[in-house]
């Protein structure tokens, strides 16, 4: 799993931009729930750009959705800054 993997699940969500993904993995290694995951990527931080409004909710449950199979693989957070228009 890599941050290219993710962003590729991500670029077909038309409803807001993904403006950027960032890796904070490191900051979290010596957390417990993330120690001996094979995967070394288990947080992200991704900001989105919401021109249409959508509820919050929306945004992350499509998101959520996409990285499903990643979640599955070990991607343990995912932090959602939704950013003003």
């Amino acid at each position: 799993m890599n941050l290219e993997k993710i962003k590729n699940l991500l670029i077909n969500i038309s409803q807001f931009e993904i403006t950027k993904i960032i890796d904070n993995s490191s900051n979290h290694a010596s957390h417990k729930g993330v120690k001996g995951l094979l995967n070394k990527l288990t947080h992200v931080e991704i900001h989105v750009k919401n021109p249409n409004n959508l509820n919050r909710l929306d945004i992350h449950r499509q998101i959520y959705n996409n990285l499903n199979s990643e979640i599955e693989l070990g991607l343990h957070s995912i932090e959602i800054k939704i950013l003003k228009n």
